[in-house]
């Protein structure tokens, strides 16, 4: 996960747990307000209407017109979506705005315990869910008094459906607010993240230009103090790593020079005293020169392979590349009397160069004609693969016994079948390591009869 989606999510993190902090209190705070607000009007109705029929009521039981007043005033007193019930003081229906309870029927039972609290001069209020309607409805019943005596009560039953609605709304719009709110504060992280991530980028787009050679890669201090800070050590560290380098390439060209010289005339010297008829020693020694000769060339190559800036990449064809290293080398083979072959199926295209390519495959077909018997058969090939090109030498000598095979790419090693050989550097697989390591590849041994070296090369972006 990349630097700038952390910072993004953490800020997401952090304002959806302060939204949700902040609005969840909130919703549940409107939602009890807006109850407590209906809940009093409707019982503040009531009151109202249980106010006008106070002197009506004691009346009702034995006047009509009383009766139909009441009746009059809780219709007009009713709103929509209400039902007004009115009882006398023993719990007989005076009035119904909704006319579905007969006058004079009991109605104050013991499924209406809100009317007995009533009748004992209490105000009650609770919810009830109605089955026939299929809503809650809000049920508050007043006493009606006359004289400090109650002398009946009212009821007003409200449903609660248009307050849920309400609430539901209210709790939708903090929704989108806190939606706003969220997405706002991810615009601005987005922006403060890329701009901490771009220096940062930067940075690592520096360091991976300098790790593949370019020793000019600098960073541009940018950013917040501590990124410039940063960028600024990289600079420093890039300066001293070129600086080195240099010293490394110099004393690599003073090296060639200054040491090839007194070899070439010690050897002039040793075949001198040779020709004055020295005996056996002088030929050891020699054979030793020509040893430490061998010796300078590999360790030139490898400083040259492990520290030197790396060529332009491009396309190479290893096939192409195999038949020209078997061109090259077929003299030697028959020589020594062994014989190379090509075996490849067709292009197999690397994104490396192609000296370096041709230096891998000169290494290891001289190792394959040093090391193994005459009649050996050596196979030069290439193939592409599981998104890489193969670079394939192989023999059918002796192999590699198993011991030496994790170690045959260190330097300076030589295995059992090495050391019977003769004079070596041990330093051939290393320079090959080193080469196709520079352009991201892998050497390995392959699971055959004999020695078999692969060498696995990137593709060409343009067949990744």
């Amino acid at each position: 996960m990349s630097f700038r989606a952390r910072l993004v999510l953490a800020a997401a993190y952090l304002l959806t747990a302060v939204v949700l902090a902040l609005e969840i209190p909130l919703a549940l705070s409107v939602e009890r307000r807006a109850n407590a607000d209906f809940r009093s009007a409707v019982l503040g109705r009531a009151a109202v209407l249980a106010a006008r029929v106070a002197d009506l009521v004691p009346q009702a039981d034995e006047r009509v017109v009383a009766r139909r007043q009441v009746q009059a005033i809780a219709e007009a007193s009713g709103r929509e979506g209400e039902r007004v019930v009115v009882v006398d003081g023993a719990g007989r229906t005076i009035a119904d705005s909704a006319a579905e309870a007969e006058p004079g029927t009991l109605y104050a039972t013991v499924e209406r315990p809100e009317f007995a609290a009533a009748l004992s001069g209490r105000i009650d209020s609770r919810s009830r869910s109605s089955e026939t309607l299929g809503e809650d409805l809000l049920l508050v019943t007043v006493p009606v008094v006359e004289a400090n005596q109650v002398t009946g009560a009212v009821r007003v039953s409200a449903s609660s459906s248009d307050v849920a609605a309400s609430v539901r709304a209210s709790w939708l719009r903090l929704a989108a607010i806190g939606l706003v709110v969220v997405v706002g504060g991810l615009a601005l992280a987005w922006v403060l993240a890329t701009s901490l991530a771009r220096p940062v980028r930067r940075l690592a787009t520096a360091a991976d230009r300098l790790g593949h050679g370019d020793l000019d890669a600098r960073a541009e201090p940018s950013g917040p103090r501590e990124l410039r800070a940063l960028a600024a050590s990289f600079n420093r560290m890039a300066a001293a790593l070129t600086a080195s380098l240099e010293s490394q390439r110099e004393f690599i060209a003073n090296a060639s020079h200054q040491l090839r010289t007194p070899l070439t005339g010690l050897k002039l010297r040793l075949e001198a005293l040779r020709g004055q008829g020295a005996g056996d020693d002088v030929a050891k020694a020699e054979a030793e020169l020509d040893r430490l000769s061998a010796l300078v060339d590999d360790l030139l190559e490898l400083a040259r392979a492990a520290g030197s800036e790396a060529p332009e990449p491009a396309e190479v064809d290893l096939a192409a590349a195999a038949e020209a290293a078997a061109d090259r080398w077929s003299a030697a083979a028959e020589r020594d009397g062994k014989r190379i072959s090509v075996a490849a199926d067709g292009p197999a295209l690397a994104w490396a160069s192609e000296a370096d390519v041709a230096h891998v495959l000169d290494n290891l077909i001289e190792n394959a004609l040093r090391y193994c018997p005459p009649g050996t058969a050596i196979s030069v090939g290439a193939r592409a693969e599981d998104g890489r090109a193969v670079l394939v030498v192989a023999d059918d000598g002796p192999g590699i016994p198993v011991e030496d095979r994790p170690r045959v790419f260190e330097r300076f090693y030589r295995g059992a079948n090495g050391r019977r050989a003769g004079p070596g550097t041990g330093l051939g697989l290393a320079i090959v390591a080193e080469l196709v390591d520079r352009w991201g590849g892998e050497v390995r041994l392959g699971d055959r009869p004999g020695t078999c070296v692969e060498s696995a090369f990137p593709r060409p972006p343009t067949l990744s």
